[in-house]
């Protein structure tokens, strides 16, 4: 009787894990930019508070890029760190910078500032800490717009070579494969504030951030939840339209970086809260439900543990081919297992840490 029930359990949740891995790989595909002969300007809005450093590090990607027509508009919330003093300096050598001073507070109000002072309609938007993955980012990102649906959701690539920042690499990969999987498939649960696009006219409509202003986050995640309401984004994980910044170097720096992350969870509706973190639930349950099945039939047990794993490597492995992104099979097997102890761990940290910013 042990048995039955025990496999039952495995099967369900195997079922379950298969949701998330079998369906965002069976809609994946290789993107490819389309030319179009009249392309409209673009806005590129980067919000920033003492970011000075990975600017010098990273806006030359953006300078570089190769587009007919582009601003860079960057909105300094109240920096101390000498950010605007550089921006008017490299203004004067690249005319489309522009330099916008936050007079609100908070990275919201920065990024309504960066909207109404862009000069044109379509807006693409990143972080200082973040570098276009190659010349061609903004014009990848506008190849895959659609006037009718006027938001494109792109993939931000994290690296690092600590454990924390290949396991962060890793579970980016993870989420971004889940959530452009599912926005493909019609339903729209999130994004990633360093790398999506649309237009003033959507910004409007849906009132920008007005539903959410009381909560630091959300002005990714939650915009497109909205935005979703009235559209349907556009998925675009063309390899050279992908931003590339660097993971947290280290698991406190994780804890806090994803503790204000999740915290716009509290907004979900019941199926995107199931999206969001259904997966890693149901793969904790699962790998505690086959520890059990050890004592009662190892073979079993094991045979569980290989199909899932199996299904899991292939689809990661797929997404990370079709986005160029670093893929190790060995460490995809260990982070597979560690995640459940980090986001447990995530869940304590949560409850003693509730505070949040930008």
């Amino acid at each position: 009787m042990p048995l039955i029930i025990l496999s039952s359990i495995l099967l369900l949740l195997l079922l379950i894990q298969a949701v998330f891995y079998i369906l965002p790989a069976v809609v994946m595909r290789k993107d490819e930019e389309s030319h179009k002969d009249d392309v409209p300007p673009v806005s590129v809005i980067i919000a920033c508070r003492n970011e000075l450093q990975n600017l010098k590090s990273n806006l030359q990607y953006v300078i570089s890029q190769k587009y007919p027509e582009f601003e860079i508009v960057i909105i300094d919330d109240k920096s101390t760190d000498g950010t605007s003093d550089y921006i008017v300096e490299l203004a004067a050598t690249f005319p489309h910078i522009k330099l916008v001073k936050n007079s609100g507070s908070g990275k919201k109000s920065a990024l309504s500032c960066g909207i109404r002072a862009a000069s044109y309609d379509h807006l693409i938007f990143t972080d200082a800490d973040c570098r276009p993955a190659s010349e061609h980012w903004v014009s990848g990102i506008m190849s895959q717009f659609d006037e009718a649906n006027p938001l494109v959701i792109g993939y931000g690539e994290l690296t690092g070579k600590t454990f924390a920042a290949r396991f962060s690499s890793y579970d980016a990969a993870l989420i971004a494969m889940q959530y452009t999987g599912f926005a493909s498939l019609g339903h729209t649960y999130m994004a990633v504030g360093r790398n999506i696009a649309y237009t003033r006219k959507l910004w409007d409509t849906i009132g920008g951030f007005s539903s959410h202003t009381d909560i630091a986050s959300g002005d990714d995640d939650l915009f497109v939840r909205e935005a979703a309401k009235h559209i349907r984004p556009t998925v675009c994980i063309l390899p050279e339209s992908k931003t590339v910044s660097p993971a947290k170097d280290s698991f406190g720096k994780l804890l806090r970086q994803k503790s204000r992350h999740v915290s716009t969870s509290a907004r979900y509706s019941l199926l995107d809260k199931f999206l969001s973190g259904g997966e890693i639930v149901t793969r904790t349950l699962f790998f505690a439900v086959a520890i059990a099945m050890l004592f009662v039939n190892w073979k079993i047990a094991l045979a569980f543990v290989v199909v899932r794993l199996l299904l899991a490597m292939f689809s990661l492995a797929r997404f990370c081919k079709l986005t160029k992104t670093d893929f190790n099979l060995f460490m995809s097997l260990i982070f597979d297992i560690f995640a459940p102890i980090f986001y447990f761990t995530l869940l304590v940290y949560r409850i003693f840490n509730r505070k949040t910013e930008w």
